[in-house]
C-alpha cells in the first residue's frame, strides 16, 4: 500500500491499522544470532551433534514476552533472552523428556509452560526461579501426545491431543487434592474416520493413523477446536457436555469441513487471533486457511498460498496486531504474508533445511524466530536498507502485484477479454501493382474493413472472421463472369480511351445481396437464417454496417403443413368442441326380449344400427321346465287383490 495513501486515511478516520510491508523487507539475521542446537554461539558447527528443533514460543507474560523457549527431538528444552544480540547469546538448557518434545504452550499471565513429548506425558514447567522445576507430569495417554493448548481466561486448565485420538482437558488445581491425576474431560475419537473392512478379518478394523489430533486452540472458555491428521475436518466440542457417558463417537457442536481439492486434507496447527474471531489452519495442502469462528462458517475467508507443507511439524505463527501471518516450509524458507491478501509479502532465506515453526514476539520491536531441521534456529530483526557484512538470512520480495492479488478475483485468461488493444504503427510500404482482382470485388472491399477492425482478441472474431474471408472468396468467384460482363460494357460505352469510364451506381437489391454471406436468403443455397447487423459478414459494399436487414425469400420446413385451425377442427381443440351423439346401436339380444314383449314397434320406429349376427340367432329356444315360460300379456289390469283371497263372513 501506498504510504502517502496510508496517512490520507488516517486523517479521514477510515484507517483501521498500521501497515508496515515496507518495514518487513528489511528483516535480517546477523552472523551471531544464528544458533546451532540448543547450544551457545561459540559451539562449532557440527551436525551430527544436535537434532532439529520441533518447537519454539515467546512467552505470554506482562514484561517477559521477549523470552523464548525452544524444545527439540532429544526432550531438551532452552530457555532463550532475546531482547539484545548480547543476551541472546546465552542458552540455558534442561532435560525435560526422555523422548522427543513435539510441542510446548506458555501458560497466559505466568512464567509456566507445558511439553508434550513421545513418551505418553505432558510436564508442567515453573522458569519463574533461578532454575527450572517440574511442577506436575500428566499421563493418561496411550501414545506420543502432539499438541496443546491453554483456555485464555483460566489458565490453569488446558487440553492436550495424542495419537490415541483423544482429547484431554486438565485442571492443574484439582493436584492436591488428588492422589491420581485424571482429566477432567475425555474425548476419545474425535477424528477417527469410518472403518475399513479387512479381506481376511470378520470384523472391520479402523486406521491408526487416522486417529492423530495434531491441532488445539481454545476459542473461548466453553468451546475447543480440534483438528486431524487424516480426515480433513475441523471440529468445535462444548466444554459443557461430558462426552465420556457416550460410547459412541462423540458428535461436535460444529464441524467445518474440508474446503480444497487435495487428497492431503489433513491439518498440523491452528491458531486464533486475540479478536477470538479469525481461526488460521495450516493444511498440508500447501494452503493456510482463515475461518471465521464467530459464525462458524464452512467456507473460508481466505487462502495463503505460496509455501509449501510436506511434513507435519510445520507451524505458524500471528503478529501481535494479527495483522501479520508467518509459517514455516518445506522449500528451506520461511514466508510472511498480509491477512489482506493471499499472496506472501517477503520470503526468510538463510536455511538450509526445511524450516519446521517459526514465532513472532508479541511486544517491543519486531522480532520473528525460525527453527529449520539443519538444527539452527535464526533470529530476525529490522536492520538498515543497505547492511553491512555478512548476513545469516535475508527477506526476498516475492513476485506478485502491487496491493497483492486477492484470492477470488477474476482469472479469465486474457485471450478471452473483449477489450481491443492499440497495436503500434507499422511502416509504410512501398506501393504494390494492383492485383487483376476488381475494385468493386468482396476480397477488396474486406480488406479495409478488416484493417480498421484491428487485431482480434476473441474466438468468436476469429471464427467471424474465416467464415467471412471464406463467403468473400465464394462470392468472388461467383461475381467473377458478371464483374467482367460489366467491365466489357463500361469499354464499349466508353467514348474514347483517355475519357474515365462511368461510374454505374449499383441498385439497392445488389447492395443488399452483396452483404449477405454465401448460405443465407441471398447467397447460393437458397436460404438459411437471417444475419445481425453486428456480424462481420453484415458489411455494405462500402463496409459499413447495414442499418436494416431486407429479407428476399423466405423458407421454412413447416411451410406446406395442414392449418387445422381454417381447414378443420385442430387435434389440441377436441376438448373444447361440442360433444357429438354416437347412434344408438341394439344388441340381438335386447332386440329378441323387445320382440315377444311386444315392443318390436319401438324398435322399428327410431332408426338404429343392425345388430351383430349370432350363431345361436336362428336357433329353437330350448325350455327345460314350466317356470321358464314366459308369460303372456295381457291388458287386464293388476293389482294387491291378486294376492288376496276375498271370504265373506256368514252371519
Amino acid at each position: 500500500m501506498n504510504d502517502v495513501q496510508s496517512i490520507i486515511d488516517r486523517q479521514l478516520g477510515i484507517y483501521s491499522r498500521f501497515n508496515y510491508d515496507n518495514i518487513l523487507k528489511r528483516l535480517s539475521v546477523q552472523s551471531e544470532e544464528s544458533f546451532y542446537g540448543l547450544q551457545t554461539a561459540s559451539s562449532p558447527a557440527n551436525f551430527d551433534q544436535d537434532p532439529p528443533i520441533f518447537a519454539c514460543r515467546f512467552s505470554e507474560a506482562p514484561g517477559y514476552e521477549h523470552i523464548l523457549a525452544l524444545a527439540n527431538e532429544d526432550g531438551r528444552v532452552a530457555i532463550q533472552d532475546t531482547r539484545t544480540q548480547k543476551t541472546a547469546s546465552t542458552l540455558e538448557g534442561f532435560q525435560c523428556h526422555n523422548n522427543a518434545v513435539f510441542d510446548l504452550a506458555w501458560m497466559p499471565q505466568n512464567m509456566k509452560f507445558v511439553t508434550v513429548s513421545g513418551d505418553h506425558t505432558a510436564c508442567l514447567w515453573d522458569v519463574a526461579e533461578a532454575a527450572p522445576r517440574r511442577e506436575l507430569v500428566f499421563s493418561s495417554h496411550t501414545r506420543s501426545v502432539k499438541t496443546a493448548a491453554f483456555r485464555p481466561t483460566d489458565p490453569r486448565v488446558f487440553a492436550t491431543g495424542a495419537r490415541d485420538g483423544r482429547v484431554l482437558v486438565w485442571d492443574a488445581r484439582c493436584a492436591a487434592a488428588a492422589l491420581v491425576l485424571r482429566p477432567d474431560l475425555c474425548l476419545a475419537g474425535c477424528h477417527a474416520v469410518p472403518p475399513r473392512a479387512s479381506p481376511r478379518a470378520r470384523r472391520p478394523r479402523a486406521d491408526p493413523r487416522a486417529l492423530s489430533i495434531t491441532g488445539l486452540a481454545f476459542r473461548d472458555d466453553l468451546a475447543l477446536v480440534s483438528c486431524g491428521e487424516c480426515d480433513g475436518n475441523i471440529k468445535v466440542w462444548d466444554m459443557r457436555k461430558n462426552y465420556g457417558v457416550y460410547k459412541r463417537e462423540p458428535l461436535p457442536r460444529h464441524s467445518i469441513p474440508y474446503c480444497g481439492s487435495s487428497a492431503r486434507n489433513g491439518y498440523t496447527n491452528l491458531i486464533i487471533d486475540d479478536a477470538r474471531v479469525r481461526l488460521y489452519a495450516s493444511c498440508m495442502d500447501d494452503v493456510i486457511y482463515c475461518f471465521n469462528v464467530s459464525t462458524f462458517g464452512s467456507l473460508p475467508e481466505q487462502r495463503y498460498v505460496g509455501h509449501e507443507n510436506s511434513t507435519f511439524y510445520i507451524k505458524t505463527g500471528l503478529s501481535p496486531d494479527g495483522a501479520y501471518l508467518v509459517s514455516g516450509s518445506s522449500d528451506k524458507n520461511a514466508y510472511v504474508w498480509n491477512v489482506k491478501y493471499s499472496q506472501p509479502v517477503v520470503r526468510l532465506s538463510g536455511h538450509r533445511a526445511e524450516v519446521t515453526c517459526a514465532a513472532w514476539c508479541q511486544r517491543g520491536d519486531t522480532k520473528i524466530v525460525t527453527c529449520s531441521d539443519d538444527a539452527r534456529h535464526k533470529i530476525w530483526r529490522v536492520g538498515p536498507e543497505a547492511p553491512a557484512g555478512e548476513l545469516a538470512g535475508r527477506a526476498e520480495l516475492t513476485p506478485r502485484a502491487d496491493g497483492g492479488p486477492q484470492w477470488g478475483r477474476d482469472r479469465t485468461p486474457h485471450s478471452l477479454k473483449r477489450a481491443r488493444r492499440a497495436e503500434p504503427a507499422t511502416p509504410a510500404t512501398p506501393a504494390t501493382p494492383a492485383t487483376p482482382a476488381s475494385p468493386a470485388s468482396p476480397a477488396a472491399r474486406a480488406a479495409p474493413a478488416a484493417k480498421r477492425a484491428g487485431p482480434r482478441r476473441c474466438l468468436a472474431e476469429l471464427l467471424g472472421a474465416r467464415d467471412a474471408d471464406a463467403g468473400a472468396a465464394k462470392r468472388q468467384r461467383l461475381d467473377a463472369p458478371a464483374a467482367a460482363e460489366r467491365a466489357g460494357r463500361r469499354r464499349a460505352r466508353a467514348p474514347s480511351p483517355a475519357a474515365p469510364p462511368a461510374k454505374r451506381r449499383r441498385s439497392q437489391p445488389e447492395r443488399a445481396a452483396d452483404a449477405w454471406p454465401p448460405g443465407g436468403p441471398a447467397g447460393p443455397a437458397g436460404g438459411g437464417a437471417a444475419l445481425s447487423p453486428r456480424s462481420p459478414a453484415a458489411r455494405s459494399p462500402e463496409g459499413e454496417p447495414c442499418g436494416a436487414v431486407k429479407i428476399i425469400a423466405f423458407t421454412t420446413p413447416t411451410k406446406d403443413l395442414p392449418n387445422f385451425v381454417l381447414n378443420g377442427e385442430a387435434p389440441h381443440l377436441r376438448l373444447m368442441s361440442p360433444v357429438r351423439k354416437k347412434p344408438e346401436t341394439t344388441d340381438w339380444l335386447t332386440l329378441m326380449v323387445r320382440e315377444r314383449r311386444g315392443k318390436a314397434s319401438d324398435a322399428t320406429d327410431k332408426p338404429s344400427v343392425a345388430a351383430p349376427s349370432s350363431p345361436k340367432e336362428n336357433m329353437p329356444v330350448r325350455r327345460n321346465s314350466v317356470t321358464d315360460k314366459m308369460t303372456k300379456s295381457s291388458t287386464k289390469s293388476r293389482t294387491l287383490l291378486k294376492y288376496f283371497s276375498v271370504a265373506r263372513k256368514e252371519k
